[in-house]
């Protein structure tokens, strides 16, 4: 198969067209930053061309790809975080500054609304006005997600995002807001989780976001100090994740069967299982990983 032929078969099983379409130049492309193996080239007789070929795990990485191209992943340092994260990459270093690119990408973009802080004040004591500002720069909330089950209190997304950004956390206060966030989501699935595991889940949340020019534990510092050892248990917890999530959708066959939360999970994964959230919740594992 040439590249070309390649490119044909990945637009046609993926609906790509125009300007979104896979061509030569986009493989040859992928091929460079180490994505995806070169096609191996096979001998022919005397005059032809020779016979180009892929092998098939070769050959899932490039519909992968496509896919994550149809889905608006197509920059550099965003596929080889993915790439990373789905099937390996072999340059650590290029995973770890890609990474950190990527992290500060989407912090900047949640950070440049944030001007209300709670300065370690507890909930109860932050003004309605203050509030409503903490609530607009969060910004709004999916309309799948509003009058439902997964809709949560306001104080759990406003303490959750402060706690982000600080370096500080009142753990047991976070940790009880995460248990009444998991018994309204379900409360069969919480009732299984342990205390313990709750509060190391709360303490992954402080200083994620937060600027490494301000607080010691932010989330650009754990990806510039944790050891390649430490990437792949984080790794690992995100693969555990995501078979997970897939697993969801295999066993529940129709709309009657299975958990709310399954079926919601199942859904949202193709969404949360790449870019921004991708990317954080690699670094809140990390986080586990490294608690500083």
């Amino acid at each position: 198969m040439t590249t070309s032929e390649l490119a044909e078969m990945l637009n046609s099983t993926t609906g790509l067209s125009g300007k979104d379409r896979v061509t030569t130049n986009v493989i040859r492309q992928w091929v460079r930053w180490q994505i995806l193996p070169r096609a191996g080239a096979k001998g022919r007789a005397r005059g032809l061309n020779p016979d180009w070929s892929r092998a098939d795990f070769a050959l899932r990485r490039a519909q992968r790809l496509a896919e994550l191209r149809k889905a608006g992943i197509r920059r550099e340092d965003a596929l080889v975080v993915q790439a990373y994260l789905e099937w390996g990459y072999r340059d650590f270093a290029k995973v770890r500054s890609a990474l950190l690119r990527e992290f500060r990408k989407w912090r900047n973009q949640l950070a440049r609304r944030k001007i209300t802080f709670f300065e370690g004040r507890p909930f109860e004591a932050i003004s309605a006005a203050q509030l409503r500002a903490v609530a607009n720069q969060n910004g709004p909330l999916a309309e799948r997600f509003a009058g439902t089950q997964f809709e949560q209190s306001k104080e759990a997304y406003a303490v959750i995002a402060d706690a982000m950004s600080r370096s500080e956390t009142e753990i047991p206060e976070l940790a009880r807001i995460i248990q009444i966030g998991l018994d309204r989501l379900d409360g069969a699935v919480a009732a299984s989780i342990p205390a313990q595991y709750i509060a190391v889940f709360a303490n992954s949340f402080s200083g994620l976001t937060g600027f490494e020019s301000e607080i010691d534990n932010s989330g650009e510092t754990i990806i510039q100090i944790a050891s390649e050892r430490k990437y792949r248990e984080a790794r690992y917890l995100i693969r555990k994740l995501r078979t997970a999530i897939h697993r969801a959708g295999a066993i529940m066959p129709d709309e009657n069967s299975g958990s709310d939360l399954l079926k919601e999970l199942s859904l949202l994964g193709p969404q949360i299982t790449i870019g921004p959230w991708s990317v954080l919740g690699f670094v809140q594992a990390l986080r586990l990983s490294v608690p500083i």
